[in-house]
């Protein structure tokens, strides 16, 4: 019996409260596959909710029942927990108690959670493995409103099919979901040009902290004194770091996002292909894939900055045999 088989009977005997949940700071892929899956299950009549840590970024309220998902309880007691994209329970960023938890996920490593769990880190997103799990279920249930939730996530976490993750099945997965309803057109331009000038200007303070180390090291600041002053919102900084990816020569970029703590940041990385940048973020307890890779870490703006050029120089050691680093 395959994984799908083998986790969609033990959902069919589910008779009892389903919790579907996602990590922390939720991206597309997290958010989609959480909404997708949600709206599948509702269809068999089965008692679902959806729940997370963070409010919705706002450029995904666009997306059917968005606005059905509810805050993450500490402490509280569930029943049976659908972790979807992410490596562990521990990446909701809440003390949970549940009696079972299922994982559904493409990250390298992370925590075996049940004998359900659906790991497979060579798909090129989490709702990759839940159109496959739907689509051996019942195909038929798979309406427009599911498409979207489906294809938002494959869009958004293959960079609009552009990082390295993506391979024939995305582009298949993405003919399948156009065909049941999905409007690549639509779904871009609510996720990529919907910006409130709020943000702009928040952008326009984080570029001018850019610097490059070495030519190949490019990073960026996001104080929270820059987000209040903006107005802005932290989740509205998602796609920020891939302004100093982008730039010509540069192996790895990084954003720093000052908590309202003042002392805790949260990190993305992001690399192109020839550093592994999930190396860097296990220096500091975090994780993630090849390109995209994310942490926290605890300390002042320069002390941070420090560590993380200093692990990514070392992993660049490691990739580049011949180059370099001061």
């Amino acid at each position: 019996m395959d994984g799908e088989v083998k986790l969609i009977e033990r959902l069919k005997r589910e008779e009892g409260d389903i919790v579907i949940v996602t990590h922390e700071n939720p991206d597309g892929d997290g958010i989609g596959s959480m909404i997708a899956f949600y709206i599948f299950l509702t269809k068999l009549g089965k008692n679902v909710k959806m729940a997370m840590k963070d409010d919705l970024p706002y450029i995904y309220n666009f997306l059917p029942e968005a606005e059905k998902i509810q805050k993450l309880e500490e402490g509280k007691n569930y029943n049976l927990v659908i972790l979807v994209d992410a490596a562990g329970l521990y990446r909701t960023g809440v003390d949970l108690k549940c009696k079972e938890v299922i994982r559904i996920d493409h990250h390298v490593g992370g925590n075996f959670e049940s004998d359900y769990d659906l790991v497979d880190h060579t798909a090129p997103s989490t709702t990759y493995l839940i159109a496959l799990l739907l689509k051996k279920w019942n195909c038929e249930f798979i309406d427009k409103q599911i498409a979207e939730c489906l294809y938002t996530g494959l869009m958004t976490d293959t960079g609009s099919f552009r990082y390295n993750n993506v391979d024939e099945r995305a582009f298949e997965l993405a003919e399948y979901l156009v065909e049941k309803g999905a409007d690549p057109s639509y779904i871009s331009t609510m996720v990529y040009e919907r910006n409130r000038p709020n943000v702009i200007h928040l952008l326009h303070k984080v570029l001018s902290t850019l610097k490059i180390e070495d030519g190949i090291i490019a990073s960026l600041i996001v104080k929270r004194e820059f987000i209040n002053e903006t107005g802005a919102m932290e989740e509205e900084t998602e796609g920020f770091v891939n302004f100093a990816r982008s730039i010509d020569d540069v192996q790895v970029a990084f954003i720093m996002i000052q908590k309202p703590d003042l002392k805790t940041w949260r990190v993305s990385l992001r690399g192109k292909g020839k550093v592994n940048v999930q190396n860097i973020a296990k220096v500091f307890g975090g994780g993630g894939h090849k390109d995209a890779a994310g942490c926290k870490i605890i300390g002042s703006e320069e002390a941070v900055r420090k560590m993380l050029i200093d692990a990514i120089k070392k992993e660049v050691e490691k990739s580049f045999k011949k180059v370099k680093v001061a």
